[in-house]
């Protein structure tokens, strides 16, 4: 009882091939429909997308920057899409075409606005990509996932660039104040020199009094032993003419010596009084020191001069009195005690002028190094000036950052998004592909239900034979897709941008797969109804109604321009959605009805006679 179907399958001829072909249409639907979207968006890579560069090269700082030239060429030679260098007109041309799914446009701008990233004069990026939803919805969306990836790697980049230069600002900043360190180091040394050079020229100044008070006292004693002179020639008598006038002679020249002797010192004591008041001002007058020092060294010479004639002078007093002491002895012994004197003070004098000319020297060392030393402060200074300076403008610069700067550095680069179509949603983005396989399924449908086979009249020809099916088939078609497409209006909201040439496109539709399955449906029979659902199996995968072809593998995108299926889609988005012309579509649905029903014209010449003699 088990077996009855099983062996009236086995016995009757062609039933095993048509339960075996019934078997594999799930494995086939399933293997084959998936094989077509097994993996899109691994396959991304190979979806074209357009890339128009209308950037601008600019120059910075001696440096000229082709950001957007340098971003075309990372894109082209990345495999995340299969990215095009192309020209704007070009590029809208195949986007309408079908031919692109996206095109990328860089701004005239990208390069001025991305090298100023992070100042004051900071505007946001905007990159415009441009889209066909026509063709297909979901690529449509996937290419907005794309843009946006392309935005995040420019946003990654140019936010990368900007903190690079902000860490060599820092670091050339932290440079400059290492720098400032070591010149204050520098200047504090400067410092500890001039104070040292300044308790020197206090120590020497001590010494150069000292000397000049010696030698204030030699003069006052050598000026009280020339009036002793004076008083003992006074005592000498007068008949000795000779020796009178020789010592009235001496007598005038120490006094002129000793009154050069006496304004020279007074000069110097001036002199260094002005040094010490200036020293203990605290704020010394390196140029004065300077001229004072050469002063104070002519002054030194014209006393060592006169010293020496003092010197001269004193011996020939000598030699004078010598002379006298048979004349005179009283007059002797006291012009010899004063000569003593005299040679005693001038040796004074002499010590005194020595001390000042080491004093002197001292002090001119002292100030030449104070001066040296004040340069060196002053160069230290000014470097430390114009370190802080600069390195305080750095900082400020970098610092003063607003929310907007902040916004762009978080987010340099904008997208901005155009659509060549209008594409309301996702329904509408799939009708086409779904008003196809629906149209496909009622002729498979009513093939395997209804009997387009046996004339329900003897017929005369095969003319006539044709004239009683076909016209059937046609009217039947004509009402199941006028109900469809009224129901999509009315149900679904479905908005056509061309309705009449979408209506009449559904019509002719359905008219050529009619006549396609009706076809291998006479001549194969139920054979035949299984091969079409096979076919419609295969469109499925092939026709590239949900994901772009590209994103199929290679078998699919080789028979995708044949697939009948293939033509409606195509017709169904450019009346739905695209607006491009559908006369190529008509063409060939024309040309595919008249074919296929010359075929089964020729299909019922063929069996007329076998069916005229059975009628």
């Amino acid at each position: 009882m088990f077996l009855t179907e099983w062996k009236y399958v086995l016995h009757t001829h062609g039933m095993l091939k048509i339960i075996l072909g019934i078997l594999l249409v799930p494995t086939f639907y399933a293997v084959i429909f998936l094989a077509s979207l097994w993996d899109p968006y691994g396959n991304i890579k190979n979806l074209p997308i357009g890339i128009v560069n209308e950037d601008t090269a600019v120059t910075r700082q001696h440096t000229r920057y082709q950001l957007g030239k340098q971003l075309t060429h990372e894109l082209v030679t990345n495999h995340q899409a299969d990215f095009h260098q192309l020209s704007a007109h070009t590029a809208a041309k195949r986007l309408k075409n079908g031919q692109l799914y996206m095109a990328i446009t860089i701004p005239h701008n990208f390069s001025k606005r991305a090298t100023v990233l992070g100042t004051t004069a900071t505007q946001a990026i905007y990159l415009n990509y441009h889209t066909n939803a026509g063709f297909s919805f979901i690529a449509m969306k996937m290419n907005t996932t794309t843009a946006e990836k392309v935005q995040a790697k420019i946003n990654q980049q140019l936010t990368t660039s900007y903190l690079t230069v902000m860490a060599h600002t820092l670091q050339h900043t932290g440079n400059q104040l290492v720098a400032t360190g070591h010149a204050l180091k520098t200047t504090t040394t400067g410092l500890d020199q001039v104070a040292n050079g300044d308790t020197n020229l206090n120590e020497h100044l001590t010494g150069l009094t000292t000397g000049l008070r010696q030698a204030q006292q030699g003069l006052a004693a050598l000026t009280t032993g020339e009036q002793q002179s004076t008083q003992a020639l006074q005592m000498i008598p007068t008949t000795d003419e000779t020796v009178q006038r020789r010592m009235e002679s001496l007598a005038g020249n120490t006094q002129n010596n000793l009154a050069q002797t006496t304004r020279s010192l007074n000069n110097a004591t001036q002199t260094l009084q002005l040094l010490q008041t200036q020293l203990q001002s605290g704020r010394p007058n390196l140029a004065a020191v300077q001229l004072t020092t050469q002063h104070l060294q002519q002054s030194l010479a014209q006393l060592q001069t006169q010293h020496v004639a003092a010197q001269t002078l004193a011996t020939a007093n000598q030699q004078a009195f010598s002379k006298l002491v048979t004349t005179d002895n009283t007059v002797a012994n006291g012009v010899m005690q004063a000569n003593h004197q005299g040679a005693s003070i001038l040796g004074q004098l002499n010590q005194g002028m020595t001390n000042l000319s080491t004093a002197t020297g001292q002090l001119a060392s002292g100030s030449q190094r104070l001066a040296t030393s004040t340069d060196t402060i002053k160069t230290a200074d000014q470097k430390i000036t114009a370190g802080l300076t600069t390195g305080g403008q750095q900082l400020a610069t970098t610092g003063t950052t607003t929310a907007k700067q902040i916004q762009h550095l978080v987010t340099p680069v904008l997208l901005t998004h155009t659509d060549t179509t209008h594409v309301q949603n996702n329904g509408t983005g799939m009708t086409p592909y779904l008003m196809s396989v629906a149209l496909f399924v009622g002729c498979i449908t009513f093939n395997i239900i209804y009997d387009m086979a046996t004339p329900h009249k003897r017929p005369r020809g095969a003319w006539h034979w044709w004239a009683q099916k076909i016209p059937f088939l046609l009217e039947f078609t004509w009402l199941a897709s006028t109900i469809m497409y009224v129901l999509l209006i009315a149900i679904d909201h479905l908005a056509p941008l061309q309705p009449w040439q979408t209506y009449g496109m559904v019509v002719l539709t359905m008219w050529t797969f009619g006549s396609i399955v009706t076809y291998f449906n006479l001549i194969l029979g139920k054979t035949g109804a299984w091969l079409m659902l096979i076919f419609m199996i295969v469109q499925l995968g092939g026709s590239a109604g949900t994901y772009p072809i590209e994103l199929s593998n290679h078998l699919f995108q080789v028979i995708h321009p044949y697939l009948p299926m293939s033509i409606s889609i195509d017709a169904f988005r450019s009346t739905l959605s695209i607006g491009n012309s559908i006369r190529p579509e008509i063409l060939i649905f024309s040309s595919i009805i008249l074919i296929f029903n010359g075929l089964i014209w020729i299909n019922f010449k063929l069996k007329l006679k076998t069916v005229q003699d059975h009628a």
